[in-house]
């Protein structure tokens, strides 16, 4: 994943001083509404052609924004990787500046040249990658993902072991996954529909906890 700073950078030059840094701040944060959400449902193999159908349920948004309160909280406080690391020097980057650490942000100075003035990032202060640091849009992500939300095998008695009884048709024995993978996501460290609170509130991520996945089982009797 890019560092958040990075990405904010290419928004914007930042202009640096040789004691701090600043990066401008935006009104606009993001837009919750995407532009296409699709389902497809498909079944490759049928009750005629095969003893044990397939189908599967694949869902897809693109578009949309997302903002993050996980991640604008945790690369302030150091919980993600993205704050820590080696720097320019080989040197942990949480290190003093007087020890080797800190971090050279892509921007420019007052005069026009490349920024090559370290900054510290021991965590004095909650870091460079945190909202102190960093404006709100920094922390919006593209909210587009593809998901495998469902999947079913079943697999239905033959009639030669049927023909036995006298008032059972049929049975069909089904195991169902869902939720089970999510194939492509641009929020980092979240599922993209985990939002604030149960009501129509979009477009805000915050206090997100894995998610479940589910399987189980299903018998089907036909009389």
């Amino acid at each position: 994943m890019v560092p958040l700073l990075l990405r904010a950078a290419a928004k914007v030059s930042l202009i640096f001083s040789a004691h701090d840094f600043r990066v401008w701040f935006w009104n606009f944060v993001g837009d919750a509404d995407d532009a296409l959400h699709n389902v497809i449902n498909e079944t490759p193999f049928n009750g005629e052609r095969s003893a044990e159908p397939l189908s599967f349920l694949i869902d897809m948004r693109h578009g949309g924004d997302i903002f993050s309160l996980d991640t604008y909280y945790g690369m302030a406080t150091g919980i993600y990787p993205e704050t820590a690391g080696l720097n320019y020097q080989g040197k942990p980057s949480r290190n003093s500046l007087d020890n080797g650490g800190g971090v050279i942000l892509p921007g420019v100075t007052a005069d026009g040249k490349a920024n090559a003035v370290p900054v510290d990032n021991s965590g004095t202060g909650y870091g460079l990658f945190g909202y102190v640091s960093n404006p709100a849009r920094a922390f919006v992500y593209d909210a587009s993902f593809v998901k495998l939300r469902e999947v079913t095998i079943t697999y239905s008695l033959p009639q030669s072991v049927l023909g036995k009884t006298k008032f059972i048709k049929g049975i069909d024995f089904s195991l169902i996954g869902r939720n089970l993978w999510i194939i492509h996501k641009n929020l980092p460290y979240a599922d993209p529909e985990d939002g604030l609170g149960a009501g129509n509130f979009q477009g805000y991520q915050s206090g997100s906890f894995p998610s479940v996945r589910t399987v189980g089982a299903n018998v089907k009797l036909k009389f």
